[in-house]
């Protein structure tokens, strides 16, 4: 454990059903602050702010996860008391503009839980607390030192742990984090790797580029299965760091699948492909990416449409882009992967991944601004009833010296390739289940090994359930663990998966706080509820199920299967 002497400025709120604040917790690095709720009418959000005010000005605070819950307080405090926020990249970055206070949200620049950041770095572990009790402080009695004790070592523990941050990427490469672990990587690969500024953008190619960059498989194979091995890939993108990408100046020639940087091309994919080897995005917004058999047309990286050919399929070039290609990376990538072995291996695994998603960021941001900010209101929308607050979409133009997206490209085809081996080897050897970007769920032993890029076996399963692209559940000896993006207030009981897996349909509900829209609109914040339905034939959508099997989705549609696929009506191919 740290000593209670040196860290950031960090805050805590802590709240009854996250919408009544009854706490705030403040640590400066140095020495704890509280702020308890002493009465119904008592303010102390605002006690707080007027704390920080007078005594650390120009100061820069964490909260972890701020932008969802914290500084959502904040905000709503401010604009009740009439004082000017700044909102940058909505609430990550939130500045109250008269003191020159900003608040943080400390999960961007190290983005795992505050539990796991705790024990990665050896400081003080994050205690626990009942929220289902829902009393005031007032109330709790006997259990206030134990409330109070969990609100302090909240904010000294990620302070601690940030602290510890500075001090490993100090050691490391003699930086500090920015406000975003990607910014961080970029700054790092710039300042000591290769200048991103001599690297051409090609904003001028910019929307041939960003067609051909899709992000990583997330397929259902089969529904269910048994005696089940989880892989993943050790570091996948990180390994294909070593390839050449493109740096130089796009330029238009004769199609030539042995040359070329990208390319537009029609592609056969042969019907009996059980894995279609190239994505296509079916829909409008939101998007769905699947990865077909048939005919279509699309942009994709020359080395993937190689790639294809290499395992039968037909490709024909009808435009085609080049530049110059270095493997630029490739030294970034080896001194990351060696740190994956070291105790800070799960922050350097990110760390390393960043690094291709900054190249790869929009140009495209909303930014938010108060009407004293603004000399021209050309393009911006009022966002609150008094219109205080106006939203504009923006282009970055020539202010982005780290989005180089056909970097972004290159490092997300040759991902996507490497996965498909991985999968096509095991496939040949028995069944596969499931897979997601970089895992592979069989009934197989695969070769597994220490380096980066080489399988790893995670666990295994008696038995697995996999009802759509991030919906399934394993069970080992008896018990049964839910994996459920964005139906994480749904459990599910094994039950439950199975009347899935017949074509049955679950109900529940998921709740979030509102948003900072609605604060600027002098709203309460409150929990918003919202039904989600679990149906199978409007789930998987990404491969057609045919009884525990699926197969791919065939392009062009044969008529009377779209309704099946739950995707009626969306079908769309730029």
């Amino acid at each position: 454990m740290v000593n209670e002497v040196g860290g950031l400025p960090t805050f805590d709120v802590e709240a009854i059903n996250w919408v009544v604040p009854i706490a705030v917790g403040f640590y400066d690095g140095y020495n704890y602050m509280e702020f308890l709720k002493e009465e119904e009418d008592d303010d102390i959000i605002w006690r707080f702010l007027c704390y920080l005010k007078e005594n650390y000005r120009s100061s820069s605070i964490y909260a972890h996860c701020a932008s969802k819950f914290d500084s959502k307080f904040i905000l709503a405090s401010l604009c009740k008391h009439g004082e000017i926020a700044g909102l940058e990249a909505g609430l990550l970055r939130l500045k109250w503009r008269e003191p020159n206070i900003t608040f943080e949200d400390s999960y961007f620049i190290l983005p795992m839980s505050l539990s796991k950041a705790n024990k990665l770095f050896g400081v003080e572990e994050k205690k626990d607390w009942d929220y289902s009790l829902k009393l005031n402080p007032w109330e709790m009695k006997e259990k206030l030192p134990t409330f109070r004790d969990y609100l302090k070592i909240d904010c000294l523990s990620l302070s601690h742990s940030l602290f510890k941050l500075c001090e490993l990427l100090g050691y490391t490469f003699g930086c500090m984090p920015s406000v975003t672990i990607a910014t961080t990587a970029a700054k790092v690969f710039d300042k000591y790797y290769y200048d991103l500024n001599s690297i051409d953008s090609n904003e001028g190619f910019e929307p041939y580029i960003r067609k051909a960059i899709y992000g990583g498989r997330n397929e259902v194979y089969r529904r269910y299965g048994e005696n089940i091995n989880y892989y993943d890939i050790k570091s996948m993108y990180v390994s294909c760091y070593d390839v050449p990408v493109p740096i130089g100046k796009m330029r238009w020639i004769k199609p030539d699948i042995d040359s070329g940087t990208l390319a537009e091309a029609t592609v056969k994919v042969p019907k009996d492909f059980y894995i279609g080897p190239l994505p296509v995005r079916l829909g409008r917004i939101p998007q769905t990416l699947i990865f077909p058999v048939g005919e279509f047309t699309g942009w994709y990286d020359v080395r993937e449409l190689k790639f294809a050919a290499s395992l039968g399929v037909d490709v024909i070039i009808r435009r085609q882009l080049y530049c110059e290609e270095e493997p630029i990376l490739r030294e970034f990538g080896n001194f990351v992967g060696k740190l994956r072995g070291t105790k800070e291996d799960s922050f350097w695994k990110l760390f390393g991944l960043a690094l291709s998603g900054k190249l790869g960021q929009s140009r495209w941001r909303d930014t938010i601004k108060h009407l004293t900010e603004i000399k021209n209101f050309e393009g911006y929308s009022p966002m609150d009833y008094d219109e205080t607050y106006f939203t504009k979409k923006e282009y970055i133009k020539g202010r982005a010296p780290y989005i180089k997206p056909a970097i972004a490209m290159r490092i997300r085809a040759e991902a996507r390739m490497r996965h498909l081996k991985a999968l096509l080897d095991a496939k040949s050897r028995g069944n596969i289940y499931y897979c997601d970007t970089d895992s592979i769920f069989t009934n197989q032993e695969l070769e597994t090994g220490d380096e980066v890029g080489d399988l790893k076996l995670l666990d295994k399963a008696d038995m697995g359930y996999f009802i759509r692209q991030k919906l399934y559940a394993l069970v080992k000896k008896g018990k049964l663990r839910q994996v459920s993006a964005g139906y994480s207030d749904l459990k599910l009981s094994e039950e439950d998966f199975k009347h899935l897996l017949q074509g049955g349909t679950l109900e529940g509900e998921v709740e979030f706080l509102s948003t900072y829209r609605e604060t600027l609109k002098g709203k309460e914040l409150r929990l918003i509820s919202y039904p989600r339905r679990l149906r199978i034939l409007d789930t998987l959508n990404t491969r057609r199920p045919i009884g525990y099997d699926t197969e791919p989705i065939r392009l062009p549609f044969q008529e009377g299967l779209e309704p099946s696929l739950g995707i009626h009506n969306l079908y769309h191919l730029e």
